[in-house]
C-alpha cells in the first residue's frame, strides 16, 4: 500500500515548486533598451521554471532598475545614451544568469542594444562614467539555483510515477510468466512471453541533467544520485527483454533467455523501486518541512493559512496511510484523518465567509478532501475488520491525486489563498 499515492505526493511536490502567479509588467522608462531588458526581465520572472520563493527578490530587482533608470534620465536628459548602454550591458549579464538558473524565456538583445555594446558612449562633459547596475545579489542567485534544481528533481518525480509504476509492473511480470518461469514445466504452442516494463530513458536524461544543474539541494542530491545507479543498472536488462518479447525469440530458444534473465531482473527492479520510493520521500519531505515554515509566518485567520493547514494535515495523513500494513494499529492514521476534518472544516467556513466569493475550485478542494477522509476511514475499518482493504486503499490514493490538482486550481484561480 506504500506507494497508492505516489502520484498524488509527485504532483504535490511539482505544484510546491511552481510559480503562484506572474510578475506585473514593469512600467516604461522610455529608453528602448531599457524597456525591452525590463519586459524581457518580466517575461523570465512570468516563466513556468521560476519558483515561487525567489518572485519577492527577482521583484525588486526590477523595480529598483526601473527606478534607477528613470531617475537618470530624469535628472539629466543628456545622459540617456549612457543609461542606453548600461541597460544593454544589464540585459547581457541578468539573462546569462537566470537562465542558467531557471530556463527561463528571456529574450536577447536586439540587434540596435547589440550596437550599443560596441560604441560605449562618452560620459557627459566633466563627469565620471555611471556604473552599470550591479549583478543580481549572488545570496539570491544561490538561492534560485537551489529552488531550480528542486524544481527539477521534482519533474523526474512527475515523470517516474506516470510511467513506471515499478511495483505493480513487477507483480504483472511474475503472474503473466508463472508457466514460463518454471523450469521443467512443459510449454504448450499457445504460451507467451509477457514484458511491460518500460525502459528509463527518458528519466536517466532527466536526472541526469537535473543533478548536472549548479547548486546543491542536500536532502536529495544524494538519493537523486542513489536513484540514477540503480536505474542505470536496470535499464540493460529491460530494453534487452523488450527486445526478447519484439521479436519473438522466445518461440525459438524455448524460453531459455527469459529464464536466464529472471533471477537477474528481479533484484535489480526491487533495487529501483526502493530507490524510488527514497527519492520520492524526500522530495516530500522537503516540501512538508518548507510549508509548516511557511505556515507559521502566515496569520492565523488568513484563508492562505486555512488552505496551507488542510494541505499539511492532508498530507501527514498521508505518510500515516504509507505505515499502514494488513493488521496495522489504525488509531494514528484515524486521529490524522480527525486532523484533516477538522482543518477541512475550518477551511470551508473561512472560504464561505469570502467576499466577494471564493473561486468554485476551492470549495471544490474541500469537497474532494471531504471524500478522502470518507476512503481512508474505510481503509481503517477493513483493517480492523480484517478484510481486503485494497479497493478503499486505490479510491483514497485516486481521491488524493484528485485533491493535488484542485489545490492546484485553487491557488491558480484565487488570489486570497496564496501563501505568498
Amino acid at each position: 500500500m506504500a506507494r497508492t499515492v505516489a502520484g498524488g505526493l509527485a504532483i504535490l511536490a511539482g505544484f510546491a515548486a511552481r510559480p503562484a502567479a506572474a510578475i506585473t509588467p514593469v512600467d516604461v522608462v522610455g529608453v528602448e533598451s531599457c524597456d525591452a531588458f525590463l519586459d524581457a526581465y518580466a517575461r523570465c520572472a512570468a516563466s513556468p521554471g521560476v519558483p515561487e520563493a525567489a518572485r519577492p527578490g527577482i521583484r525588486q530587482g526590477i523595480n529598483t532598475l526601473r527606478e534607477s533608470f528613470r531617475s537618470a534620465v530624469a535628472r539629466d536628459a543628456s545622459a540617456r545614451p549612457t543609461v542606453a548602454y548600461q541597460c544593454a550591458q544589464a540585459h547581457e549579464a541578468v539573462r546569462r544568469s537566470l537562465t542558467e538558473a531557471f530556463r527561463c524565456d528571456f529574450p536577447a538583445l536586439a540587434p540596435a542594444a547589440q550596437a550599443l555594446l560596441q560604441t560605449p558612449p562618452a560620459p557627459p562633459s566633466g563627469r565620471a562614467p555611471a556604473r552599470a547596475p550591479a549583478p543580481p545579489n549572488p545570496e539570491a542567485q544561490v538561492l534560485a539555483q537551489v529552488l531550480a534544481k528542486a524544481n527539477a528533481y521534482t519533474e523526474v518525480q512527475n515523470h517516474l510515477v506516470r510511467s513506471h509504476p515499478l511495483e505493480r509492473q513487477l507483480a504483472d511480470y511474475r503472474r503473466d510468466n508463472e508457466r514460463v518461469l518454471k523450469l521443467g514445466t512443459k510449454l504448450g504452442t499457445n504460451a507467451w512471453y509477457h514484458f511491460g516494463i518500460v525502459d528509463f530513458d527518458g528519466v536517466l536524461d532527466e536526472l541526469d541533467t537535473a543533478i548536472a544543474l549548479p547548486g546543491t539541494v542536500p536532502e536529495i542530491d544524494a538519493e537523486a544520485a542513489r536513484l540514477r545507479d540503480a536505474l542505470r543498472a536496470l535499464n540493460p536488462t529491460l530494453k534487452a527483454l523488450t527486445r526478447y518479447q519484439t521479436t519473438r525469440e522466445f518461440k525459438e530458444d524455448g524460453y531459455r533467455f527469459a529464464r536466464e534473465q529472471h533471477p537477474i531482473l528481479v533484484p535489480r527492479v526491487e533495487a529501483a523501486a526502493k530507490a524510488m520510493d527514497a527519492y520520492g520521500t524526500a522530495l516530500f519531505e522537503r516540501e512538508i518541512a518548507r510549508d509548516e515554515a511557511r505556515l507559521a509566518a502566515l496569520p492565523e485567520d488568513a484563508p492562505a493559512r486555512r488552505l496551507l493547514s488542510t494541505s499539511l494535515a492532508l498530507r501527514r495523513a498521508v505518510r500515516r496511510f504509507e505505515a499502514l500494513g494488513p493488521k496495522a494499529d489504525v488509531a494514528p492514521f484515524l486521529a490524522a484523518l480527525a486532523a484533516v476534518s477538522t482543518a477541512n472544516a475550518q477551511l470551508g467556513a473561512t472560504l464561505d465567509a469570502l467576499s466577494p466569493k471564493a473561486n468554485s475550485s476551492c470549495t471544490g478542494y474541500t469537497d474532494t478532501v471531504a471524500r478522502v477522509i470518507g476512503h481512508g476511514r474505510d481503509v481503517a475499518r477493513d483493517i480492523r475488520a480484517k478484510g481486503d482493504p485494497s479497493q478503499p486503499a486505490q479510491l483514497f490514493g485516486e481521491t488524493y491525486n484528485r485533491s493535488v490538482r484542485d489545490l492546484e486550481s485553487c491557488h491558480r484561480n484565487e488570489a486570497r489563498v496564496r501563501p505568498g
